[in-house]
């Protein structure tokens, strides 16, 4: 009577991949730029954000995650504002982050097209 055979199978990372693949879209007017390890994203059309209201925010930029977080977090010049994210950290892949904007304020917050929107960054784990 012969013994079972188990097989192992372990994934392994190869030291020179990188825990999180970051994917712009490649057709926005303002594209992302790469600043210190993280990337500045830009509104890619104007809008206004009425007081107490939120506006969701297709980023065009996508990530592949194999271990890690990405955190967006909002530019200085918008949280000035008493804007908010309502989340701003991605836990999976995903072909393009949303995040909902929150305008905390009693007065109508506009962003312009080019304008900073937000920065994305990684934390491996």
């Amino acid at each position: 009577m012969s013994m079972p055979v188990h097989k192992f199978i372990h994934k392994h990372q190869r030291k020179d991949e990188s825990p999180i693949v970051y994917n712009p879209h490649s057709n926005l007017k303002y594209p992302p730029t790469a600043v210190n390890g993280r990337w500045e994203i830009y509104a890619q059309e104007s809008f206004v954000i009425q007081p107490r209201s939120s506006f969701i925010a297709i980023l065009g930029f996508g990530v592949s995650i194999r271990r890690g977080l990405v955190f967006v977090s909002l530019k200085q010049s918008l949280k000035v504002k008493r804007c908010s994210l309502q989340d701003g950290v991605v836990s999976e892949t995903v072909d393009d982050i949303i995040v909902t904007i929150q305008n905390n304020s009693d007065t109508a917050v506009t962003i312009n097209a080019a304008e900073p929107l937000c920065c994305v960054g990684t934390q491996a784990i």
